[in-house]
């Protein structure tokens, strides 16, 4: 009867070992399979590719061993990279990305000024409006341009702070459409009307003062 136990008992080890050595086995040729797919959505200045090779997976490694954490880690060492979200199902990997928004050049350095107030080396082709930084850009001017439409930004070609003894804020706009807008701090989310307004002047060109009486002076 004793020796019937032993081997029942042998029998379950050995059963067990067996089990145990299938998992592995199975987990050592799961963990060999590369990641398949990847999709990188929310990018606007980093290129997909970029994003793929600063993630270290442009050469597809394991799927299992390449971690949601590594991902974003090396993500987030990107400058212009604000936020990142990372999935993975089915030997897919998606990156999701929220960047910084680029808000001028710096004449100064010749440097690209992010929206977090960072300076970062200008290299990538992106068109942004000079800003004439003889001073410290006033982090409330940042704020309140920040809120500007898409649309207008894109109609700024310089920026010079060009203050007055009346107002410390005050700010001058070159637009590529080849008018000119003097602007305060106070009053920058004003810019949002720049195309409402100026299509009253059916083409003229002028100088729109949107630091005080909001008039429209047409070039003579």
């Amino acid at each position: 009867m004793k020796k019937n136990k032993k081997k029942k008992r042998l029998r379950k080890f050995v059963v067990f070992l067996l089990f145990i050595a299938l998992l592995a086995g199975i987990l050592y040729l799961v963990s060999k399979v590369p990641i398949k797919n990847i999709y990188v959505s929310g990018n606007n200045i980093l290129t997909d590719q970029e994003v793929i090779d600063t993630s270290n997976i442009a050469n597809y490694p394991s799927f299992l061993l390449t971690t949601r954490h590594s991902i974003k880690k090396k993500l987030k060492n990107n400058d212009y990279i604000k936020d990142v979200s990372v999935s993975k199902w089915l030997f897919k990997v998606t990156i999701n990305i929220k960047e910084y928004e680029p808000l001028f050049i710096l004449s100064s350095n010749n440097k690209i000024l992010l929206e977090n107030n960072k300076e970062i080396e200008n290299n990538k082709n992106i068109t942004l409006p000079i800003f004439n930084d003889t001073d410290e850009i006033n982090e409330n001017f940042i704020k309140g341009y920040i809120k500007i439409t898409k649309s207008v930004k894109e109609k700024i070609s310089e920026i010079i702070y060009n203050p007055t003894e009346f107002d410390k804020d005050r700010y001058l706009l070159y637009m590529n459409d080849g008018n000119k807008v003097y602007i305060t701090v106070t009053k920058i989310e004003y810019l949002n009307k720049y195309d409402k307004i100026v299509t009253k002047f059916e083409g003229k060109k002028g100088t729109l003062y949107l630091d005080s009486g909001n008039y429209f002076e047409i070039n003579k």
